[in-house]
C-alpha cells in the first residue's frame, strides 16, 4: 500500500485553489518600470501576440500592455496565458512584468510555477525563493518551493518550507498532510501519523488525511484503526477508489478474502478503465481460488495498460501454473523488459526456462534473482542445485548457505549440504546432517500437533466440550512455542467461553494475543468479555 501524494505544480490547480494567497496572482497595483521606460507589448514574443482563438481578455491585456505597460497587467496577462496552457508566453509575460517591477513578489510566484511546467526546476527553484525574500509570509510561495524540493527528493527543505507555511497559516491541512508523506518517505511513522491527525482536525473532510493515517496505522500493525480510517474516507467520499483500495488490501492481509474480492469489484465499477483496479481484483480472486475469473482481469488489465509489468507478470505465473510454459515466457518475457529488475518475474522466468531444459538460461535468470533479493532462501536453493548439476559444486555450496541464512529451516538446502559436504569428506557435513534430522522430528510434532487441534474442533463442533478441551490442550502442551501456538491458545480460549469458563477463556485469549497481537479475533472476543465484565458490575451496583 502506497501513499497518497497530492501534488501542487499544475498551473491549474493552484489557478483554482480557494486560499487567498494561493495559486496564479493575477492584479496588483499598477507598477510602471522603475527607470521610467516605457515598452510596448514587443516585450513579448510575436508569437504570443497572436491567437489561435481569440480571447477578449487577452486581446484587452494585450492592447494596456502596449500603451500602458505595467507590472500588473504583464502579470494577469502571464496568468491568462498560462491559463490556455501557452506556457512559453506566460513565461516571457511574467519576465516582462520583472523588468518593469523586479520586486514584484507576485511576477517572481508565477513564473516559478510556469518554468516548473516547463521543466526548468532550477530557475524556478531560484524564483520561488525570491517570491519568499519579497514577501516572507506568502504561504503560496513556501508550499510551491516545498513541493518542488520534494518532487526533486530534498526532503529536509521541503519539510522546512511546508513547517514555514504552517508558521503562517497554522491551519492549512494540506501542509500537515504534505508533511505527513515527507516523514514516511523518511521512516518516521510515528511523527507521520501526528501530521495526519493534525490535518485530518484543520480539515475534517480530507480523504486523503484519512486515507494516509490508515495506511500509517496498517504499517504499525494497528489493523482495526487502519479500517477505522478508511471506511471514514468512504464515508466523506463514497466514490474515493483509493480508499477502496486501501481497505481491499488491508482486508486481504487479515484474511478476509471474500470481503477483499468484494471491495475490489467497487473500485473497478468506480474506475472500470483502471488497469491497477482489475489487477487488484485478479490477485484477491486468485487467494480466493477463483482461477478463472482471475485469469480475465488480468487480461483485461493487460488490454487496458500493455506496458502494465505487473499484469504481464500475473498472466504469466497462471500459464506457468497450468503447464503453458510457451505462453507463460511470453508474459514473463513482457513483464522483464518493462520492468528489468523484476525479481519476481525474473524468478519464475528461470523455472519456466528449467520446463523446457533450458537450464543454462535459468541459471543466468536466477543469478539476477539472488542479486535482488539476497534474501530469498528458494532462488539461492535453486540456483546451487543447477550449479552442482553444471559441476561447479563449491558454487553450489555458497548458494546453499546463503539459503540457509535466508530461512534456516530451508529443508532441501540443508539436505543438499548434508549429502554434498559428506561426498566430499567435509567434517560439516554431520551439523548439517543433525540439524536436518532435528528438522523431520519437529515436522512430525508440528503435523500431530495439527491433528489434534483439528480433531478438538470437529469435537466443539459437535458440542463434546470434554473432549476438545482435552485434546486442544495436549496440542498446545505438545507445541510449546511453535508457530501454531498463538491460534491453539485463542482457539482453547473460545472454547472455555462456550462453556462458561470466563476466568480461563481470558487467560487462553491473552496468551493468544501475546504470541499474536493481530488476531482480531481474540481481540474481538476480549472485548466482548470486558463489556460483560462491566454490565455485570454495574448491575451489581445498582441492587
Amino acid at each position: 500500500m502506497q501513499h497518497a501524494i497530492v501534488r501542487l505544480l499544475s498551473l491549474v490547480a493552484l489557478l483554482l485553489s480557494a486560499h487567498p494567497d494561493r495559486g496564479l496572482a493575477q492584479t496588483r497595483a499598477p507598477a510602471t518600470r522603475r527607470d521610467g521606460a516605457h515598452k510596448s507589448s514587443g516585450e513579448l514574443p510575436r508569437s504570443c501576440l497572436l491567437q489561435q482563438h481569440p480571447s477578449e481578455q487577452i486581446t484587452a491585456l494585450l492592447e494596456t500592455v502596449r500603451d500602458h505597460p505595467t507590472a500588473g497587467a504583464y502579470n494577469t496577462l502571464g496568468a491568462l496565458y498560462a491559463r490556455d496552457s501557452r506556457v512559453a508566453c506566460a513565461v516571457s509575460a511574467f519576465e516582462a512584468a520583472l523588468r518593469l517591477d523586479s520586486e514584484n513578489w507576485q511576477a517572481r510566484y508565477n513564473l516559478g510555477l510556469a518554468l516548473v511546467t516547463k521543466g526548468d526546476l532550477a530557475r524556478a527553484a531560484k524564483e520561488l525563493q525570491a517570491a519568499i525574500r519579497y514577501k516572507p509570509d506568502s504561504v503560496a510561495s513556501h508550499v510551491a518551493l516545498a513541493t518542488l524540493l520534494q518532487d526533486q527528493g530534498k526532503l529536509d527543505g521541503a519539510i522546512e518550507q511546508f513547517q514555514a507555511a504552517l508558521q503562517i497559516d497554522p491551519k492549512f491541512a494540506f501542509a500537515y498532510l504534505s508533511l505527513g508523506v515527507l516523514y514516511t518517505h523518511q521512516g518516521k511513522d510515528r511523527e507521520a501519523a501526528g501530521f495526519f491527525r493534525e490535518a485530518i482536525q484543520s480539515d475534517q473532510k480530507s480523504v486523503p488525511a484519512y486515507v494516509n493515517l490508515g495506511l500509517t496505522m496498517a504499517r504499525q500493525g494497528d489493523f482495526s484503526e487502519a479500517e477505522q480510517e478508511f471506511r471514514s474516507a468512504i464515508q466523506i467520499d463514497p466514490e474515493s477508489a483509493e480508499a477502496y483500495t486501501s481497505l481491499g488490501m488491508l482486508e486481504a492481509k487479515t484474511g478476509r478474502g471474500a470481503e477483499a474480492v468484494e471491495t475490489f469489484r467497487k473500485v473497478v465499477a468506480l474506475q472500470p478503465h483502471s488497469a491497477d483496479a482489475h489487477l487488484n481484483l485478479g490477485i484477491a480472486l486468485v487467494d480466493q481460488y477463483d482461477r478463472v475469473a482471475a485469469f480475465d482481469e488480468f487480461a483485461t488489465a493487460a488490454r487496458i495498460n500493455p506496458n502494465s509489468p505487473g499484469a504481464h507478470y500475473n498472466l504469466g505465473h497462471f500459464y506457468f501454473e497450468t503447464g503453458k510454459y510457451d505462453e507463460a515466457r511470453k508474459e514473463l518475457g513482457a513483464a522483464v523488459r518493462l520492468q528489468p529488475n523484476f525479481a519476481g518475474a525474473l524468478y519464475f522466468l528461470a523455472l519456466t526456462e528449467r520446463q523446457d531444459n533450458q537450464v543454462d538460461r535459468a541459471t543466468e535468470l536466477l543469478h539476477k534473482v539472488v542479486v535482488l533479493q539476497p534474501q530469498n532462501a528458494d532462488a539461492q536453493y535453486l540456483l546451487g542445485r543447477y550449479l552442482e548439476r553444471a559441476g561447479k559444486t563449491t558454487d553450489a555450496i555458497a548458494h546453499w548457505k546463503l539459503a540457509l541464512q535466508a530461512d534456516p529451516n530451508q529443508s532441501e538446502a540443508l539436505y543438499n549440504l548434508a549429502r554434498t559436504l559428506n561426498k566430499v569428506h567435509d567434517p560439516e557435513a554431520q551439523q548439517y546432517q543433525d540439524r536436518f534430522d532435528t528438522m523431520q522430528r519437529e515436522k512430525q510434532t508440528t503435523d500431530r500437533v495439527g491433528q489434534l487441534g483439528n480433531f478438538a474442533i470437529q469435537a466443539a463442533n459437535a458440542q463434546n466440550w470434554p473432549q476438545a478441551l482435552q485434546q486442544m490442550n495436549e496440542a498446545i502442551a505438545l507445541c510449546g512455542r511453535c508457530g501454531e501456538a498463538g491460534h491453539l491458545h485463542r482457539n482453547l480460549g473460545l472454547m472455555y467461553c462456550h462453556t462458561g469458563n470466563l476466568k480461563d477463556g481470558e487467560k487462553e485469549l491473552r496468551a493468544a494475543l501475546e504470541l499474536n497481537p493481530n488476531d482480531a479475533e481474540a481481540k474481538k472476543a476480549i472485548d466482548v468479555l470486558q463489556n460483560l465484565h462491566a454490565a455485570n458490575h454495574k448491575d451489581g451496583n445498582e441492587r
